[in-house]
């Protein structure tokens, strides 16, 4: 996706967020689950501990002689015992957002379940072809 709008000429700074929200979730809510039963063997199990999460790119620098593009991403998150336990769909509603959360937050203050901040940050060479 990114090599492909890289070798289009489009260097803009982009997005690629992953949802487990809603009916659309769902399936993507039961595959990341099942890489815990399997422990891993059918996903990737960081993908399943973020839930849904967001991801951020930036292209830093085009090398058109190499036909590369260094890109800065960066996916942010944050955890909670809530967002470990609510179910598909209902637990994205607003009703449970507003009722369920706080009060399933609240069983939790500091170590485990309680809330955790990923912040992470990395960088990456993209080939892309020649420039335009």
């Amino acid at each position: 996706m990114i090599g492909a709008r890289l070798a289009a000429g489009n260097y803009e700074a982009g997005a690629n967020d992953y949802s487990v929200a809603g009916v659309e979730g769902v399936p993507k809510y039961f595959q990341d689950y099942s890489n815990v039963l399997t422990f891993g063997n059918t996903g990737n199990l960081a993908v399943t501990f973020l839930g849904s999460y967001s991801l951020k790119y930036y292209v830093t620098d085009v090398n058109c002689a190499s036909g590369t593009a260094t890109v800065l991403f960066n996916v942010w998150n944050e955890s909670t015992l809530a967002s470990a336990t609510h179910p598909p769909v209902l637990g994205y509603t607003d009703f449970w957002q507003d009722n369920i959360e706080p009060m399933v937050n609240g069983l939790t203050g500091t170590g485990p379940m309680s809330r955790v901040t990923q912040d992470f940050w990395w960088t990456e060479a993209i080939p892309f072809g020649q420039c335009k």
